[in-house]
């Protein structure tokens, strides 16, 4: 038997993740991006395309996909910066603010899953490998 690579198992683990949280929050109309959403919210109408690419480590082009993704489903909208007109802040709306208790209570609960039966000691050994693997890649 041959392990597989560590990326595809990684992945993989994502995408299990990713199917629980939508078995959770089913009646929803979005899918994915959910991290997005709660770095949104704690940005309180104050943050930018460019701040949230930072944020989730990814490139402008993938940021501008997933803000018309949440915005076509009705979740976010663009607003001028009130100080800057060339740039616009990422604002939520009423049916984001009143779906995200239930997005941030189906993630709590699915980690919790995921995590089910390991030490907290573990746990945090998991996340200082994970972001260590990260650094050594870039």
């Amino acid at each position: 038997y041959t392990r597989q690579p560590l990326g595809r198992t990684l992945s993989g683990t994502g995408k299990s993740f990713l199917y629980a949280l939508n078995v959770k929050l089913k009646q929803l109309t979005i899918k994915r991006n959910f991290y997005a959403l709660l770095l949104i919210d704690d940005g309180k109408g104050k943050l930018t395309q460019q701040e949230l690419a930072v944020l989730l480590d990814s490139d402008k082009v993938r940021v501008v996909r997933i803000i018309d993704y949440l915005s076509n489903k009705g979740y976010v909208k663009r607003v001028k910066d009130p100080l800057d007109r060339r740039k616009y802040n990422l604002v939520l709306t009423k049916k984001a603010e009143k779906e995200l208790p239930l997005i941030r209570k189906g993630i709590a609960e699915v980690i919790q899953k995921a995590l089910k039966g390991i030490s907290k000691k573990k746990i945090e050994e998991f996340y200082d490998i994970l972001y260590q693997i990260k650094n050594n890649i870039n």
